[in-house]
């Protein structure tokens, strides 16, 4: 956008339509051209600043829908929808960045001195980057909060299927050693011809079985 002292040129690939709409609302309003081009420069970054503040509160949204329902997706799900809202995050907070750096420079050029009497007008839509800035620099620190919640959640339960596995590995390799002992086909083993060797043989090993869980359960496997 340049701006004149009786001009003011705007250059952009799309249309915008906040452009618009603040040419219209000056248009609306004669005794507004007689403003000069400061005052419709104005008029226009605080009609593009303003539109920020609904696609941020959108994002916060989503952020607490994504939160609110986290128990009901998969993980995978939530970290692909928390990683896309923080993509949208740094595209705008690319634009605010820029927009804050531009009007920082117009309110300390040589050039605003001419129009004085709107600095504080060009001060108001500074103020709404700052605050913009913030909201983005916010919801950024919560969709890092949010993402790393989640993979320590996903790793906990991850730990714990392997606790699980590990108690039943180790339950059932004294077990299934026994029974591959027993399992040999040799013809000279003097437990395969005693009465009771089946059965001594099975309750050792739920002796076995009981002890292994006893002693895991004793160091709080079960508790975690």
């Amino acid at each position: 956008m340049f701006v004149g002292e009786n001009f003011i040129v705007s250059y952009h690939d799309v249309d915008i339509l906040e452009i618009d709409e603040a040419f219209n609302r000056v248009k609306s309003t004669p005794n507004h051209w007689d403003k000069g081009p400061a005052y419709v420069s104005h008029q226009i970054l605080d009609e593009i600043v303003d539109q920020f503040f609904p696609a941020i509160s959108d994002i916060e949204d989503a952020l607490d829908k994504i939160d609110n329902n986290s128990e009901n997706k998969s993980i995978h799900k939530l970290i692909d929808e928390v990683f896309a809202i923080r993509s949208d995050l740094l595209k705008l907070r690319r634009v605010i960045y820029s927009m804050r750096d531009l009007l920082y420079r117009i309110l300390n050029s040589e050039r605003l001195n001419t129009f004085s009497d709107y600095r504080i007008y060009f001060s108001d839509v500074y103020d709404h980057l700052l605050k913009l800035s913030e909201m983005v620099e916010a919801n950024r620190d919560m969709t890092s909060d949010i993402r790393d919640s989640y993979i320590s959640i996903n790793s906990n339960k991850m730990n714990t299927n392997m606790m699980l596995l590990t108690v039943i590995t180790s339950i059932f390799a004294p077990i299934t050693f026994i029974a591959g002992v027993y399992g040999m086909n040799f013809k000279y083993m003097p437990e395969l011809d005693w009465k009771y060797g089946y059965f001594v043989a099975l309750g050792v090993m739920g002796l076995i079985s009981v002890f292994m869980y006893l002693w895991f359960k004793r160091k709080g496997w079960f508790d975690k």
